[in-house]
């Protein structure tokens, strides 16, 4: 095996012999001119930054008048809750109280409905607090039913508390809450205008909610009150 180091001659065209740089000095020159190039430009990347979706912030309704346009062009107004000494159940509140029965919160709801195409009820109103509670109004009438004395067999009534009425009393407080009752069945048909009153079994309220929703006409989709001026 040959020396890399070796000289190479060669014959050149005139019969001398002309002597050629080595091997060894051919990779010298060739780490020169490595060494001399000028390295690759390094491309660093741009950092990606995760887009970030905002959470939604739910709206406040604070607790008071709310208005509402029905889509078929009913106007309602409310205030929620109403107050216990509003006009419209001083006859069911004085009830309660008769009956022993738990404390509740009224909407009194003024139903404007010339130019609505179809009848207004107040079927029911649904309200949602931050935490995603729900306190739900519905027909006043059906309270009556729960602050009714009922009769017995022996001429007696009873209370829903449990306490015993003489049928003189019994039968009084019984009429009662039959009148009261038929009083609320109301309702605002096409082109009337109505009071209409509803109740919750939830007496305490929160101040502010995030949506208060009316059926007006029955049981369906709710339709959105919003805050009144």
């Amino acid at each position: 095996m040959h020396d890399l180091d070796m000289t190479i001659q060669s014959t050149n065209l005139f019969g001398g012999t002309m002597k050629h740089l080595t091997i060894a000095t051919f990779a010298a020159a060739a780490l020169a001119l490595s060494s001399c190039a000028t390295p690759a430009a390094t491309t660093t990347p741009a950092p990606v930054t995760a887009e970030v979706t905002p959470t939604p912030t739910a709206t406040t309704l604070p607790a008071g008048k709310f208005k509402l346009t029905t889509i078929s062009g009913a106007d309602i107004t409310f205030t929620l809750p109403t107050p216990a000494t509003h006009p419209a159940v001083k006859g069911l509140e004085a009830l309660r109280v008769k009956a022993g029965g738990a404390p509740v919160a009224y909407l009194v709801a003024e139903v404007d409905n010339r130019k609505g195409t179809e009848r207004v009820n107040m079927y029911q109103v649904d309200a949602f607090d931050a935490e995603g509670a729900q306190f739900q109004f519905s027909d006043a009438a059906t309270l009556t039913n729960l602050w009714s004395p009922s009769y017995g067999a022996d001429g007696s009534y009873t209370m829903p508390s449990g306490k015993v009425l003489d049928a003189a009393t019994g039968d009084a407080l019984q009429r009662e809450a039959t009148d009261l009752h038929n009083a609320h069945l109301n309702d605002a048909d096409k082109g009337e205008k109505a009071t209409i009153v509803l109740a919750s079994s939830n007496a305490t309220l929160p101040t502010e909610f995030t949506r208060v929703s009316v059926q007006p006409s029955g049981g369906g989709e709710g339709e959105d009150a919003t805050p009144a001026p």
